[in-house]
């Protein structure tokens, strides 16, 4: 048995376990599980659903009446050889994580047929590309968190009875939330970066009335990744002084959010019974990335 401990607060630790194959039963499927100091039983985590922007978008904004940028190569030429609708010439960290679950790749919400959605017991994807946690942040081109959230809801009242009649809660509660969003509020309309203290203090707060409608829908484990290195993105890169680092006002102004994302979090889980995070630190993994791409044979990465 294998351990991987991935939250990173100082008061709460969450364990993911996973049952590695037997050496004896090489073909043997893991069965993931979730356990907490609070509940040490080791239950299975029988499906994911997705929240968020365009690092965990399947495909949803290919449904949407707007110019999706992701119906075009290079996207997807090593996942299929053709666009998937997925931001990335590849699979996304929400794909990754289905496959270390054993689990099939987690559809979008949109992409499904109103029969498909009847019988989708292993989890659905609502993420759009561009969004963000607040209502007004491209909410003419995405899914704001709060329309993915409503379509959640309306998943909830009208498909997962039909496949788990009166065990629906004791599913919800058993299964994965994976949410990824937050970097799109921090640009204007006009793509101006609008980063602050008072700013993220706004958002943090905004951010945690989301989750909190999350719960109230029956969300019990919820897998959050911190905002990437937006000063490192390819748009902002390309644009400084010295073409390809990092614009570090940028990142500096991300950090603060998400220095205090994890204290959120973990005040969340002190307020509402049976409340388990993941705290993924995504901003420090990609810029790892740019340090070590030369192990890739990358000399300069994007991010």
């Amino acid at each position: 048995m294998n351990i991987m401990y991935l939250t990173l607060t100082t008061n709460v630790l969450v364990t993911l376990l996973l049952l590695l194959p037997s050496p004896t039963n090489p073909k043997q499927i893991p069965v993931p599980v979730l356990a907490s100091p609070t509940n040490p039983k080791q239950i299975p985590i029988p499906a994911v659903y997705v929240f968020g922007d365009s690092l965990v978008d399947s495909g949803n904004n290919n449904y949407l009446p707007i110019e999706s940028n992701a119906k075009f190569l290079p996207y997807g030429i090593d996942f299929g050889g053709k666009p998937t609708g997925r931001c990335t010439n590849g699979k996304t960290v929400v794909d990754y994580l289905a496959i270390h679950l054993g689990l099939p790749f987690i559809p979008p919400y949109l992409g499904l047929t109103k029969i498909q959605r009847h019988k989708i017991k292993t989890g659905i994807n609502f993420a759009s590309a561009g969004s963000g946690i607040l209502p007004e942040t491209n909410n003419n081109l995405s899914l704001p968190l709060d329309k993915q959230i409503k379509l959640f809801e309306k998943f909830i009242k009208n498909n997962l009875p039909n496949m788990f009649a009166d065990k629906v809660e004791r599913h919800l509660s058993e299964s994965l939330f994976v949410v990824s969003t937050g970097v799109n509020d921090h640009f204007t309309a006009t793509r101006n970066f609008r980063g602050s203290r008072k700013f993220d203090s706004y958002l943090l707060k905004e951010f945690s009335l989301r989750i909190q409608k999350m719960y109230s829908l029956g969300v019990r484990r919820v897998f959050v990744n911190n905002l990437p290195p937006a000063g490192c993105f390819p748009s902002r890169a390309a644009k400084s002084r010295a073409i390809g680092e990092c614009n570090e006002k940028i990142n500096r102004a991300i950090s603060i959010y998400n220095s205090h994302l994890p204290n959120l979090l973990g005040k969340l889980q002190s307020q509402l019974p049976d409340f388990t995070f993941i705290h993924s630190d995504l901003y420090e993994h990609l810029i790892g990335l740019r340090k070590t791409g030369y192990k890739y044979g990358k000399t300069l990465i994007y991010i």
